[in-house]
């Protein structure tokens, strides 16, 4: 059984009912949540069972309800940020099992000591309470700390490192970013040893694979424990953009090592161990069996990826619209595992490229991958139907140029974005895989025209069922053109990967930044998915296409640097100031 605790601005939070049907036995409130520390206190001495404290003005939905009440020991639901980035108390919830009630009113007690001048007019902050905790010894698993949180690896080896390194850092006061930057710094040097196509440097570059993804972990553990109970605007997009680059750079660092490690009677990427049991087989030849198809299912690799995730930004998105906290729905652990997360990946990575080499990494990746993916929106699009739409906020996701942003003025938002972006992406796609080196003169550009359909729609509020799937689909026709135009035009193979991580990263920055409230309608800087595809098909008919994706490349990685510290960390400071006002 279970007591609860409520400590929000109305007595009840609109939780009684809910709670009450998910088997509650007891329902506490407070009209404030100042002396909320004295209350948590109270209960704990007095409760004998568990306690669920819940706090925040708004309502908790009964998904994260019941996943904090099978999770079966203490855990906590740490809420999403206030809408657009603004100063507020989202909605949040800590559950305390009944061996850790004494800790509970302990930790309580110790911040009433700390803040003798608390007033009733002071929200109770569940971030410091869930660090007192944590700090003298109790395990608590934070839910949706971040992306790619559920898995077994995350779940056996990733959560309980991550949180004792956490607790480290915050004993030595550094920061979320601190921790990210080391994950990077780590992840990098992993691709330096996956680099190297020897068996030991290989697993050197798993260990560090782990640690950068542990300390990652611990980064997000450290967010949500912090002082503002929530993940700070920058800190959440740097965390996110760590682990996509970590990643990428592997991906990197596999098919050169692959190009490394070919030779006569070695097919490049069945280098590993038992390697040379796969050649002659189906995976020695798809996507051809030379360096170049390895590059091309690295870069596949890439953009399932970088779809993938920013379908999941624009699914929360599309929540936050409706209204409501976007949160993964409760599965188990063969449910986690199916979903791909980032610790399976790493394993994923661990076992193939050490024993069969990097292409079939790279196969199981995408096999997988598309398993997961196809999974996900399917759960994702049911769960969209029965939310009510609010139209405006999804448009902001697109990463469109000038040239869509005025497209869209044409039809004045009354043409709905999906169809015409879906007869655009097959037409491309049918063209690209049908060999846009046979396409001559102006013809190279047919695909950016068909593409450009999808622009008739950028006006449109996006308020259809299915329509927060137009961002990836306009990732993933951009990512299919520019990579079919680099490898018919001869652009050096490395340069086709940095500029399509370069592209990934720029969707992924403008959707984060629409997230938070701070949107950019017309990506004049980054010239849009639309002039992009442009540039290049211009390029190509210019006969300069290696030139201009190098260029563009370095560019779009520029720009990544230099909005962080000129957009990110000033929004970051900006709402600081505010909370502090």
């Amino acid at each position: 059984m279970t007591v609860a605790l409520v400590l929000a601005a109305q007595a009840d939070a609109g939780l009684r009912g809910q709670l009450a049907a998910l088997g509650v036995r007891q329902v506490d409130a407070a009209d404030r949540g100042g002396p909320g520390l004295l209350t948590v206190v109270a209960a704990a001495q007095a409760a004998g069972e568990r306690v669920l404290i819940c706090v925040g003005d708004d309502a908790l939905p009964e998904e994260i309800l019941a996943r904090l009440l099978e999770a079966g020991r203490t855990a906590a639901f740490i809420g999403m940020p206030a809408r657009d980035g603004q100063a507020g108390h989202g909605a949040a919830a800590l559950l305390v099992d009944e061996p850790d009630l004494d800790a509970l009113a302990e930790a309580a007690e110790s911040l009433v000591a700390d803040d003798p001048a608390g007033t009733p007019e002071t929200p109770l902050n569940l971030g410091e309470l869930i660090g007192e905790l944590t700090s003298i010894g109790v395990s608590v698993r934070v839910l949706d700390a971040g992306p790619d949180g559920d898995g077994a690896v995350a779940h056996a080896i990733g959560e309980p490192a991550a949180r004792d390194f956490a607790l480290w850092a915050a004993a030595r006061q550094l920061s979320p970013a601190s921790l990210y930057g080391m994950s990077l710094g780590l992840g990098l040097l992993s691709a330096v040893w996956f680099s190297e196509p020897a068996a030991r440097a290989q697993v050197l570059g798993i260990v560090l694979l782990l640690a950068s993804f542990t300390i990652g972990r611990a980064g997000a553990q450290l967010a949500a424990i912090g002082r503002d109970g929530r993940i700070r605007l920058a800190a959440d997009w740097l965390g996110a953009a760590c682990g996509m680059l970590t990643e990428f750079a592997v991906y990197a660092a596999l098919a050169i090592s692959a190009g490394l490690a070919a030779g006569p009677g070695h097919p490049s990427g069945l280098n590993g161990i038992f390697g040379a049991a796969l050649r002659g087989t189906m995976p020695a030849g798809l996507a051809g069996a030379g360096q170049k198809g390895m590059w091309r299912l690295a870069v596949a690799a890439m953009l399932l990826l970088g779809a993938r995730r920013l379908a999941e930004i624009c699914y929360e998105g599309l929540a936050r619209a409706s209204g409501k906290i976007p949160v993964r729905p409760t599965r188990g652990m063969l449910g986690q595992v199916i979903t791909l997360p980032a610790g399976e990946r790493i394993a994923v990575i661990a076992v193939t490229a050490v024993f069969f080499g990097p292409r079939l990494t790279f196969l199981v990746l995408l096999a997988w991958g598309a398993v997961a993916t196809a999974y996900l929106l399917a759960g994702q699009l049911a769960e969209a139907a029965r939310m009510t739409r609010a139209g405006g906020e999804l448009a902001a996701y697109r990463g469109d140029g000038a040239v869509a942003y005025r497209l869209g003025a044409i039809v004045r938002g009354q043409l709905p974005p999906l169809p015409p972006l879906l007869v655009g992406l097959m037409v491309t796609c049918a063209l690209t895989v049908l060999g846009v080196a046979n396409l001559t003169g102006i013809l190279v550009l047919t695909p950016v025209a068909a593409m450009w359909l999808a622009g008739l729609g950028a006006r449109h509020p996006h308020d259809g069922q299915a329509d927060w799937l137009v961002p990836p689909l306009l990732l993933a026709g951009e990512g299919i053109f520019l990579a079919g135009l680099g490898f018919s035009r001869h652009v050096w193979l490395p340069v086709i990967f940095a500029l399509l991580a370069g592209v990934v990263t720029r969707h992924a920055d403008i959707a984060f930044r629409a997230r938070s409230g701070r949107p950019v309608p017309d990506d004049a800087f980054g010239l849009g998915w639309d002039g992009r595809m442009l540039l290049i098909g211009l390029a190509a008919l210019a006969g300069i296409a290696p030139f201009a994706c190098a260029a563009l490349a370095a560019w779009l990685w520029l720009l990544a640097g230099w909005d962080f510290l000129g957009a990110w960390l000033t929004a970051a400071s900006a709402v600081d100031q505010t909370e502090l006002a």
